[in-house]
């Protein structure tokens, strides 16, 4: 009797648990950074890296952490793609893409926005290289969790640290 009610409290605690991991996966992506119409998820990508900061000060100012740029690698079934400044992303077969510069970056605070990097969604352009990114127009950051600058500002001017995130990246392409 007593090895059922350990089962059964264990399996409980798992659902619980499930349950709460699954809820934070399917959070609701807000309508401003949803792509254009006439764009479908082509796929999705888990991503673990850092986002780096740098300080810095302005004529003597005290120094504050200013954001460089991501380094990260991001997980999809059966590809692996490299993400780094631009925004950029290059995929292992070459195909890369980057930020259109054109078209401002839609953002919306995270939930726990002292900690978290904010949401966005980053009009993309491909290069010539045909490949898993070749089609992509848009990238959708959601679900993050890290990744915000350090709270103790810097000490000295020129200091570089990279702050632990992840993130869920969707990637749109136009549909056919």
């Amino acid at each position: 009797m007593l090895a059922k009610t350990r089962i059964g409290w264990l399996a409980a605690a798992l659902c619980s648990i499930v349950g709460i991991h699954a809820s934070h996966a399917q959070e609701a992506v807000p309508s401003a950074l949803q792509p254009p119409a006439g764009y479908t998820v082509a796929f999705t990508a888990k991503a673990s890296g850092v986002q780096i900061y740098k300080s810095t000060a302005e004529n003597g100012a005290v120094p504050k952490w200013t954001f460089e740029a991501p380094l990260a690698e991001l997980s999809a079934p059966a590809h692996a793609i490299h993400h780094y400044a631009g925004p950029s992303w290059e995929a292992a077969d070459g195909s890369k893409i980057v930020r259109d510069t054109n078209t401002p970056v839609a953002t919306v605070p995270a939930k726990q926005a002292a900690t978290d990097i904010p949401w966005l969604l980053i009009k993309v352009t491909a290069d010539s290289m045909p490949g898993l990114l070749s089609k992509i127009g848009y990238v959708q950051r959601v679900s993050t969790s890290g990744g915000a600058a350090p709270a103790t500002p810097p000490v000295r001017e020129g200091t570089t640290v990279g702050v632990p995130y992840t993130a869920t990246y969707v990637f749109y392409a136009k549909s056919h």
